[in-house]
């Protein structure tokens, strides 16, 4: 009799466990979003506004913009979709560069595959960005806003973003590579001595010690 209970009891648990739905279970075919947009018209404004609208939608999933810039796609913006399949208008500002622009939008869905708009490109007017190292060889400052890209001796990604300014007192010595403003630039970073005092020093050998390293 015993037996028999205990065989009903576990019974009941396994089909409870079976028909239980997991806390927080992302299984539902709801919730496998996949990147199906349609770009309708896609416009790039002389004040940075990147605008388009997307039909086709089939859930919300974020639209990544994506500028061109110098050699590689670059993340510059970001905003959820809608998810409907009807049309939706989105625009996100972004900082153009002097001469020619290019941009794209992607979304990815949960099976990790980017779906990508194609590319529209847009010439600016803007007078082109220059840069200088500055306070004794620990800032580069820019004349004018711009997204940078600095590489250091080695090859890596040292930093990157938006700005008028980098502070490179921590930077070891060495040169590095400079991407501003869809150009490709550098600068020789020397050894500082004192460099969080009102007089740094800036380490600078003379061209025949140079020579003989």
């Amino acid at each position: 009799m015993k037996r028999a209970l205990y065989a009903i009891l576990l019974s009941v648990v396994i089909l409870s466990a079976a028909f239980k739905t997991p806390e927080g279970g992302n299984d539902s075919k709801a919730d496998k979003i996949i990147a199906t947009f349609i770009v309708q018209s896609f416009r790039i404004s002389k004040d940075g506004m990147v605008s388009w609208t997307a039909t086709n939608e089939h859930g919300s999933l974020p639209y990544i913009v994506e500028q061109f810039i110098f050699d590689k796609w670059v993340k510059v913006g970001e905003v959820n979709g809608i998810g409907s399949p009807t049309p939706n208008s989105y625009s996100v500002p972004v900082i153009l560069s002097s001469g020619e622009n290019k941009f794209r939008v992607r979304q990815k869905g949960y099976d990790k595959i980017s779906k990508f708009s194609d590319a529209v490109s847009y010439y600016s007017k803007k007078e082109p960005v220059s840069y200088a190292v500055v306070d004794h060889n620990q800032t580069i400052s820019f004349t004018a806003d711009t997204y940078f890209i600095i590489y250091n001796p080695y090859g890596a990604i040292t930093k990157q973003g938006y700005g008028n300014s980098v502070d490179i007192s921590n930077y070891a010595k060495g040169y590095y590579c400079l991407i501003y403003d869809n150009k490709l630039g550098g600068f020789d970073k020397k050894k500082v001595l004192f460099g969080n005092s009102i007089c740094p020093i800036v380490v600078d050998p003379p061209d025949w010690m140079k020579r003989k390293n």
